[in-house]
C-alpha cells in the first residue's frame, strides 16, 4: 500500500511537473506570439531554458530554497492553465496519456554511472549554498558539471528531498518525442514525417530507460529537433531563432554540442534569415543571459572565461581559485581516455606508454576501432540503417522525379554535417558525445540514396507506433522486475524511487544514498 501511494505521489508530481515547466514556455512563446508554427512540446524546452536562467540568478541572492521551489511549481502550472493556446490545441487529458506511457521509463534503481561521480554532489552543492566562488577547488569534478542541474535543484522539494532531480531530464526525453510526434500528426509533408519518425524509433527503440543517459544524450537529443528546424524550415526566421534558443540549451547542458555548429554554416546562404532588425527584444534578452551565464558560471567556477577552451583560463597569480593547470592536465586526460588510451591491454595492438605519442597523428584510431567503434557505434549504425529502412519500405513511395536543387541541399548538409562528425571524432570520440550527428549523417546519406519520398500514412504509422510503444514498457517492466529480484547493491528497495540504503556507524544510523560513493562523514567522538 505504501509503494503504491508512493507511486501515486511520483506519477502526479511527474505529471504536474510537466506541465508546470510548459507553462514558463507558453509565457514565452504564446504572450510574446513568438513564432507563427507552434508545436506543443517546445513549451518544455523553452521553459527549461527560461527556469536555468532564473534558477542562476536566484542562487545569487537566495542559494536552494524548498520555498522558492514550491512557488515556481506553483507559478508554471498557473501559467500553463492562463495562457490558452489558439492554434494547435492539445488537451490535457492527452497530454497525461502521452506521459503515464512513457512513465515506466522513469523508474529506476540504479542511475547512470556518472550520477555516482559527481552530477549529486554538484546539486547538493548548489541547493545547499548560495554561489561560491571556485567551488571547483572542493571537488575537481564539479567544473563538468551541466548547468542543467539549475533546472534540477528546483525540483528539491519537502520530504522527498533529492528523490526528484532526474525527472527534469526525463522531461526532454519526453519533450523529444512528443516534439516529431506532433510534428507527424500535425504537418502534411512526407520528407519531414520521415525524418520524425526515424528519430522516434531510435529515441523509443534504443533509449528506453533513464539509467541509460544523463546530461550528454539529453543534449543530443536536442540537436536532433535543432537540425529538424533548420533543414526543414532554412526560410523561416522564426525558426532559426527557434533553433537557436534551443541550441543554447543544448550547449548549456554540454558545452560539447559546439561541435554541431556548423550546420549552421547553411544559413549563411539565406540573407533574409541573418538579418537581426527583427530578432525583438525577449529573444536578444534570452540569448544575451545565456551567454552571460555559460561564461560568468564558467569564471565563478573555474577561473576560466570558458573552461573548454583552457587558453581563456587565468593564472592562479591573478585569479586565485583558477583551476587552469588542472583543466589543461584534466583535459588531455579526457581525451585520450576518449581514444582509449587507458585501456589499451584490451586490444591486439602494443601498448603506446607516451600519452602525446598515442593521441598524435591519429595513432589512437585503430585501438579506438577495436575498443569503442566495434562496441558501441558499430551496432549504433546497425540500428540507425534498420530504422531507416522499415519506415522507407513501410510506407508507400512516391514517384521518382529528378530535383537537382533538393540534391544539392542535401549535399551540402552532409558536408557540414561531416564536419561536426570530425571535430567530434578527433576531438572526444565516446558515442554519447556524437550519437546526435552520428544519427544525422546516416539521415542524409541514406537519403541521398534512396531518393524518392515516402506516402505518409496516418493508419499505418499508429499501427507502428503501438509497436514500439508496447516494446518500450514490456522492456521497461521486465528490467524494473529484474531489479526488484536482485540482491546486490541495487536492489529496487525504495519503488519508485532510486535505491537508497542505511548503514550503522559507531552504533547510529546513517542514511547514505548508495551513489554517494565519494561522500565523507565525520563521525561523532
Amino acid at each position: 500500500m505504501e509503494k503504491t501511494l508512493s507511486t501515486l505521489i511520483f506519477l502526479l508530481i511527474y505529471v504536474a511537473g510537466f506541465l508546470s515547466i510548459s507553462g514558463f514556455g507558453k509565457l514565452i512563446l504564446i504572450k510574446n506570439n513568438f513564432g507563427s508554427r507552434e508545436n506543443f512540446f517546445e513549451f518544455g524546452i523553452y521553459g527549461f531554458l527560461l527556469l536555468l536562467i532564473l534558477s542562476y540568478f536566484l542562487q545569487f541572492i537566495l542559494g536552494g530554497s524548498y520555498l522558492v521551489n514550491i512557488l515556481i511549481f506553483v507559478t508554471g502550472l498557473a501559467l500553463y492553465f492562463l495562457f490558452k493556446s489558439k492554434k494547435n490545441k492539445i488537451k490535457t487529458h492527452f497530454i497525461f496519456l502521452f506521459l503515464l506511457v512513457f512513465f515506466v521509463g522513469l523508474l529506476i534503481s540504479k542511475t547512470h554511472e556518472d550520477f555516482n561521480f559527481y552530477h549529486y554532489f554538484s546539486i547538493k552543492e548548489l541547493f545547499e549554498n548560495n554561489l561560491r566562488i571556485g567551488v571547483d577547488n572542493l571537488n575537481t569534478r564539479f567544473f563538468y558539471s551541466s548547468l542543467f542541474i539549475y533546472n534540477q535543484i528546483l525540483y528539491v522539494i519537502p520530504f522527498l528531498n533529492f528523490k526528484l532531480v532526474h525527472i527534469p531530464i526525463f522531461y526532454l526525453y519526453i519533450c523529444s518525442i512528443g516534439y516529431f510526434l506532433f510534428n507527424i500528426y500535425k504537418i502534411k509533408n512526407n520528407d519531414q514525417n520521415l525524418y520524425s519518425i526515424f528519430c522516434i524509433l531510435i529515441l523509443i527503440v534504443k533509449f528506453t530507460r533513464l539509467s541509460e543517459f544523463g546530461y550528454d544524450y539529453a543534449a543530443q537529443f536536442l540537436l536532433l529537433i535543432v537540425f529538424h528546424k533548420i533543414f526543414f524550415f532554412s526560410d523561416n526566421m522564426e525558426e532559426f531563432k527557434k533553433a537557436i534558443l534551443i541550441f543554447i540549451l543544448s550547449v548549456l547542458l554540454r558545452p560539447i554540442s559546439l561541435f554541431f555548429f556548423p550546420i549552421f554554416l547553411y544559413l549563411i546562404k539565406n540573407r533574409n534569415i541573418i538579418k537581426i532588425n527583427k530578432l525583438g527584444i525577449l529573444w536578444i534578452s534570452i540569448l544575451s543571459a545565456a551567454i552571460i551565464i555559460i561564461l560568468s558560471s564558467s569564471f565563478l567556477r573555474t577561473g576560466c572565461i570558458f573552461y573548454p577552451i583552457t587558453n581563456t583560463c587565468f593564472d592562479e597569480k591573478k585569479v586565485f581559485w583558477s583551476q587552469k593547470n588542472y583543466i589543461e592536465d584534466h583535459s588531455n586526460e579526457i581525451k585520450n581516455w576518449a581514444k582509449g588510451f587507458y585501456h589499451q591491454e584490451n586490444t591486439k595492438f602494443t601498448k603506446i606508454n607516451d600519452p602525446k605519442l598515442f593521441s598524435s597523428k591519429f595513432n589512437w584510431f585503430k585501438y579506438w576501432i577495436e575498443l569503442h567503434f566495434f562496441y558501441k557505434i558499430f551496432e549504433f549504425l546497425i540500428i540507425l540503417v534498420l530504422s531507416f529502412l522499415i519506415t522507407y519500405i513501410y510506407f508507400q513511395k512516391e514517384k521518382l522525379s529528378s530535383n537537382q536543387k533538393l540534391f544539392s541541399r542535401n549535399l551540402y548538409f552532409l558536408f557540414l554535417s561531416l564536419i561536426s562528425l570530425i571535430f567530434w571524432l578527433s576531438t572526444l570520440p565516446q558515442f554519447r558525445f556524437g550519437f546526435g550527428i552520428i544519427m544525422i549523417v546516416i539521415y542524409l546519406f541514406l537519403k541521398l540514396i534512396f531518393k524518392r519520398s515516402i506516402i505518409f500514412n496516418i493508419k499505418k504509422f499508429n499501427i507502428l507506433l503501438i509497436i514500439i510503444l508496447i516494446f518500450f514498457n514490456l522492456k521497461n517492466f521486465n528490467r524494473i522486475n529484474s531489479e526488484i529480484s536482485r540482491n546486490d547493491l541495487y536492489r529496487f528497495d525504495n519503488f519508485p524511487y532510486y535505491t537508497e540504503q542505511k548503514i550503522e556507524i559507531d552504533k547510529k544510523n546513517i542514511t547514505i544514498n548508495k551513489f554517494l560513493i565519494f561522500e565523507i562523514i565525520n563521525k561523532s567522538e
